[in-house]
């Protein structure tokens, strides 16, 4: 396999579905590795969080690695407008495991109201790890945060996840922020580049 080949590619609602099997597949994975609330993980599927997040969402990126005419990975970021009351926004899948003066998604020394960039997902097909799509697609979605109106930007790893994903992140000049509902999630931050 030459990864000359491989190409980068923007989706659209389209093209959407062609994500479909890869994000089931990071949605698997995040289960299977978490070791706190594996049922809310393993409830999440391509439906309810990618297919979702990318109908509902108006500012937004999503892009996949093509390779032969099949993506093989796919990488997804947001911005999104956040006010002082939305700071403790919960989505109707973290409320069953959420616990009063919990940690969620921005800490306290959030300045807001901002516009908030947010790097959701990235997959890429294990056959293809460690031949650099993952940074690819990383690099690529990073500029398009950097030249959104987002001040910060924020990447949530689920736990089980840390280990890996972590350098991966701060390779990408993300810091460890905070624990989201006490370590279900961990925060890395960082202030916007361009900035």
């Amino acid at each position: 396999m030459s990864v000359e080949k491989i190409r980068i590619i923007t989706i659209n609602e389209d093209s959407l579905e062609r994500c479909r099997p890869l994000c089931d597949a990071l949605m698997q994975y995040q289960a299977e590795k978490s070791t706190l609330h594996t049922e809310v993980l393993a409830a999440m599927n391509f439906d309810n969080r990618l297919k979702a997040s990318f109908l509902s969402t108006q500012n937004k990126t999503l892009i996949g690695a093509e390779y032969d005419g099949k993506i093989i990975g796919y990488a997804y970021a947001t911005t999104h407008q956040m006010t002082t009351e939305g700071r403790y926004f919960l989505p109707d899948w973290l409320r069953p495991i959420y616990k009063e003066g919990q940690l969620v998604f921005y800490p306290d020394q959030q300045e807001l109201p901002a516009t908030i960039g947010v790097f959701n997902n990235l997959y890429v097909t294990p056959q293809f790890h460690g031949k650099g799509v993952g940074g690819k697609l990383a690099h690529q979605l990073m500029q398009w945060l950097y030249h959104s109106e987002a001040s910060d930007c924020y990447v949530y790893i689920s736990n089980g996840n840390e280990t890996t994903m972590a350098p991966f992140y701060e390779r990408l000049g993300f810091h460890y922020s905070h624990d989201v509902l006490d370590g279900f999630i961990t925060a890395y931050h960082q202030k916007n580049k361009s900035d």
